[in-house]
């Protein structure tokens, strides 16, 4: 990392600190919407990719410059997200104002008494989809690819601890499990057993287990996507369903929720993928910049 990236970063996380202590909650996101990008090192550097997967799938210039400028409004508030979870203090997120729209699909699949595999996606919003889904008063566990043993951690590695220390004390009695390689599948196994929420995100490549990493069908192109957690789900008879998160302006949040399986016996894991990939494609075809994953395409 240059100077000048260093530089951009410590002013960003000085900027977001200060959002977070002097603005009110709503406010501050809708200020951050705007000037995080500024200061953000990371979003003019992935903008020639993220643009390049944008063109190649929707090709309208006028959709592409509104879903750039939407994603760099997301990111803003995501960073100030991270700052609120890099603190202590847990009442701030009382103050998220969430509509939660297809909570039934959740609730009719626990109460025949099983737990529920929540398959979201990378949409800027993924440690608070879980966090408001918390709401629903059920258990969740969130399964998250760990980098612990990555350079990057080794630098940030004590502020990235405290953020997902925050974010499990909105999990209802759940956990965050830091996926390895090679690590054993039987926390997640337990917590279906356990009736948890088992969340995941299954839209780009798993780099720790290529041997569940299957590709499909996408817009107009393939998507290459991990299964090992529908794999475990479809075993299981476990009911799936999908869903995100998107902001809607200052403290108001939207998060959607669509059945994928109601973990019948007969449910394949090509279903499960196709039903979860067509509700991104309805996603993005309804706010294409929500979703991060154009840089992968």
């Amino acid at each position: 990392m240059n100077f000048l990236t260093a530089l951009r970063f410590r002013l960003m996380f000085a900027w977001v600190a200060f959002l977070r202590r002097f603005v009110s909650y709503g406010t501050g996101n809708n200020i951050a919407s705007w000037t995080v990008c500024w200061l953000h090192p990371k979003v003019s550097r992935q903008k020639p990719a993220y643009l390049s997967g944008l063109n190649k799938s929707l090709g309208d210039n006028q959709t592409v410059r509104v879903a750039w400028q939407r994603h760099k409004a997301l990111v803003g508030v995501t960073r100030l997200q991270s700052s609120y979870y890099s603190q202590d203090d847990i009442s701030w997120i009382n103050q998220c104002d969430v509509t939660i729209e297809g909570a039934e699909f959740i609730h009719s699949a626990h109460q025949v008494g099983k737990g529920v595999l929540t398959m979201t996606f990378h949409h800027h919003f993924n440690m608070l989809f879980c966090n408001l889904l918390g709401r629903l008063n059920l258990p969740i566990t969130t399964i998250a690819m760990s980098a612990r043993n990555s350079a990057k951690y080794q630098k940030f590695g004590a502020r990235s601890d405290r953020i997902y220390s925050h974010a499990e004390k909105h999990l209802n009695g759940g956990k965050i499990i830091l996926v390895e390689p090679n690590s054993l599948v039987r926390p997640i196994l337990r917590a279906f057993e356990n009736n948890h929420l088992v969340i995941s995100a299954n839209d780009f490549p798993n780099v720790y287990d290529d041997k569940n990493r299957k590709d499909f069908p996408f817009l107009d192109t393939q998507l290459s996507c991990p299964t090992g957690t529908v794999k475990l789900a479809v075993k299981k008879q476990t009911p799936i369903v999908a869903g995100y998160l998107d902001w809607l302006g200052g403290s108001r949040f939207k998060l959607v929720i669509r059945p994928v399986s109601d973990g019948s016996e007969n449910m394949k894991i090509k279903t499960a993928m196709e039903n979860y990939l067509a509700i991104l494609e309805d996603m993005v075809g309804e706010s294409p910049g929500l979703w991060e994953g154009w840089k992968w395409l």
